[in-house]
């Protein structure tokens, strides 16, 4: 593979996962309730489901998605569904009282609340595994980098391993920027405020996976 190549690859990769889609609107939330440091295990489920989408993408089964009504309808519906559910339970839910902690100079509240590592991963890999449309983008939009003269599997390593950094570090960043919300949100509504909000972005990301369609060429899928 070209560096010419890579370099466009990394261009459009840059400009798809800056979009703001289901996998970083539960970043945010988790960021808003749990603190951006635990959201880096949300970040870690999301692309771990985007590397399993990448191996579906690549043994040809992205094809299933893209042309079956019932395939694609039942992994996206599931996914809205989940987010739905968890985004009902973050309204409704009292915050648990925070841990203190000390840091350098004082002791802090830090206002988030405590969570199983395990829960923010299994939530974070079932959003982005619930977006059926993200098979059949990697399946559309790989074979547009791939040199079909050379070895076809180094290459599509590469270009995974690309999309992995670029998609976790996006993320993170909206994540951070949701973290630093905290402080304003807490001194005008209390910890419960943040559950609501956090509760109402997963809504929304569950409406915008309802909004998706049967691809018919490479869109958004972030």
């Amino acid at each position: 593979m070209s560096i010419e190549t890579w370099l466009s690859f990394c261009a459009l990769v840059s400009l798809i996962v800056a979009t703001p889609g289901p996998s970083v609107l539960i970043g945010m939330s988790h960021s808003l309730r749990y603190g951006p440091r635990p959201t880096m295990i949300t970040a870690l489920g999301d692309v771990t489901a985007n590397m399993i989408q990448m191996v579906i993408a690549a043994v040809g089964l992205g094809a299933l998605l893209a042309t079956s009504v019932t395939a694609f309808g039942v992994v996206k519906w599931c996914g809205v569904a989940f987010l739905i559910v968890i985004g009902l339970t973050a309204i409704l839910r009292k915050s648990k009282a925070s841990k203190n902690y000390n840091d350098t100079e004082t002791k802090i509240r830090t206002g988030f609340e405590p969570v199983r590592k395990r829960r923010l991963f299994s939530e974070g890999f079932l959003v982005a595994a619930g977006n059926p449309k993200a098979i059949a983008f990697f399946g559309a939009l790989f074979p547009q980098f791939i040199d079909p003269s050379v070895d076809l599997w180094p290459q599509l390593v590469i270009l995974g391993i690309t999309f992995v950094i670029f998609d976790y570090t996006f993320v993170m960043m909206y994540a951070l920027g949701a973290a630093r919300l905290m402080p304003w949100l807490l001194k005008r509504g209390g910890k419960n405020t943040i559950g609501r909000i956090s509760g109402g972005v997963l809504i929304v990301a569950a409406l915008l996976l309802s909004l998706i369609d049967m691809p018919e060429s490479v869109a958004r899928t972030r």
